[in-house]
């Protein structure tokens, strides 16, 4: 599902890239600003616990709108099918389709945040495949934003060293694979498969963070803090007022989005900035709306 926000831009390059890797199969999609305007920075888009879908391709469409080559990655393959990574339309009536949509998608993020190793050396994997392409300007780090559970992802991208000049979650988790409560789906979860950080402290860290997000604690965060601290990693965390988790997830994904379009904007705005900032040379195109729906101010 593609959003009527932007007007044309039949000169974007659009490309699919797939790998297989430890025995599963991925597909990423890569959106790039027109050829013309030469090699320009990589952004890295990690979805939510849902999957890679239609909104994580349109947040890289909106990056490589800005001026950057946004590429949307998938850390589930074959788990959770591309065609299977949406809520369904029927999930109010349908209890039991739902419980097997949650499972399903429940079962591809455990697979990752169980497995520090995994996890991290997947997204190493993508990086390369990303900085790899010819639309990439590889003399300088990449980025990667993420939302819920690709928040998390791209704070292991931090603690395993991987070669990022900034990251930002968005309303995403600070520990990783931590929370083994039961869930109502039946999803086993495996004892945490941890390995040694290697921080990377050339790294900008940016949460945007909901007051109200329940999955984030006062401990979590004062236990985020004090991690980032004692690793002498740069990090800023933005809480937003009266403001849920999904905060800037749209409706259209299904319930996890939770869509609170001030909290949006500002955080976008934010991340802008640090763009900015670790991107000095490249000129920000400016962008009316972002991938939610949400005004931009230009």
């Amino acid at each position: 599902m593609s959003i009527d926000l932007w007007p044309p831009a039949p000169e974007l390059r659009k490309d699919d890239l797939g790998f297989n890797f430890r025995g599963n199969n991925y597909l990423g999609h890569l959106i790039a600003p027109p050829e013309s305007d030469g090699p320009r920075p990589l952004v890295l888009v990690i979805h939510n616990y849902q999957g890679l879908k239609f909104f994580d391709i349109n947040v890289a469409e909106y990056l490589a709108r800005l001026g950057y080559v946004g590429f949307a990655i998938d850390m589930y393959g074959d788990i959770v099918p591309a065609e299977e990574r949406v809520w369904p339309e029927d999930h109010a009536t349908n209890p039991e389709k739902t419980n097997a949509f949650q499972k399903k998608c429940f079962e591809g993020m455990v697979a990752c945040d169980h497995d520090y190793e995994f996890f991290r050396a997947l997204l190493q994997e993508w990086l390369m495949h990303g900085l790899a392409h010819e639309t990439v300007d590889n003399t300088i780090s990449a980025s990667a934003i993420g939302y819920c559970f690709g928040g998390v992802a791209v704070l292991e991208g931090v603690r395993g060293g991987l070669d990022f000049a900034g990251v930002v979650s968005f309303h995403g988790l600070l520990q990783t694979g931590e929370d083994n409560s039961p869930d109502a789906w039946g999803v086993t979860r495996p004892a945490l498969k941890k390995c040694a950080n290697a921080y990377n402290t050339n790294t900008v860290v940016l949460i945007e963070n909901g007051k109200d997000d329940h999955l984030v604690s006062d401990k979590s965060r004062q236990k985020f803090y004090q991690e980032m601290d004692e690793a002498g990693v740069q990090w800023m965390f933005h809480d937003y007022a009266r403001t849920p988790h999904g905060f800037a997830l749209p409706p259209t994904i299904g319930p996890p989005g939770h869509l609170h379009e001030d909290a949006d904007r500002r955080s976008t705005m934010s991340m802008l900035s640090l763009f900015r900032e670790l991107y000095p040379t490249v000129s920000q195109n400016k962008v009316s709306h972002n991938a939610a729906g949400t005004a931009i101010p230009v």
